[in-house]
């Protein structure tokens, strides 16, 4: 429910107003749960108020954070796709319950979060894609049962996210 709140709160941004709203700072950080874990996004469009500047300065310690996309790289504008890209982190980050840059890699991970699930699924190390308590179900909740088949959906649609390239991106 946390991941289809946020999934649904940026696509408000994208699409509920006549201008698309760019967050262009999407990162777990920025998503406040309320007490029934309820996310909302905050601090979106904060990097369009400042100075070229403290925006570029914003942007960089998003991508020293892990949530940054590539083309930003190249690019300094933030877009739709580049948001999508920092969702997709954030998925990640809630399927493996890993931090979306890992400070201490051992000599078989990746410092970077997607780089790290990807290679994961290279070296058939499934374990790796998910945190174990993900299977629990919670004797009081009936639709806390996850199956593996819909780990599965979430993980490729969380992948599809921070693909490389833009254009492949879900909306």
């Amino acid at each position: 429910s946390i991941s289809i709140g946020i999934s649904k709160g940026l696509e408000h941004l994208h699409t509920g107003f006549l201008k698309p709203i760019i967050h262009g700072n999407l990162k777990s950080k920025n998503i406040l749960l309320d007490r029934k874990y309820q996310p909302y996004v905050s601090d979106f469009g904060l990097y369009l108020l400042l100075n070229a500047t403290a925006s570029q300065e914003m942007l960089e310690a998003s991508a020293a954070e892990g949530y940054k996309a590539p083309e930003l790289i190249k690019m300094k504008d933030a877009s739709e796709e580049t948001d999508i890209y920092s969702l997709g982190v954030i998925l990640l980050e809630l399927l493996s319950g890993k931090e979306a840059v890992n400070e201490n890699p051992t000599s078989d991970e990746d410092f970077y979060l997607p780089n790290f699930m990807r290679n994961a699924v290279l070296g058939h190390r499934i374990g790796d894609l998910f945190h174990p308590n993900i299977l629990l179900r919670d004797s009081n909740d009936d639709q806390s049962w996850v199956t593996e088949e819909c780990i599965l959906k979430f993980f490729q649609l969380a992948m599809a996210c921070c693909s490389p390239s833009p254009s492949l991106r879900p909306n």
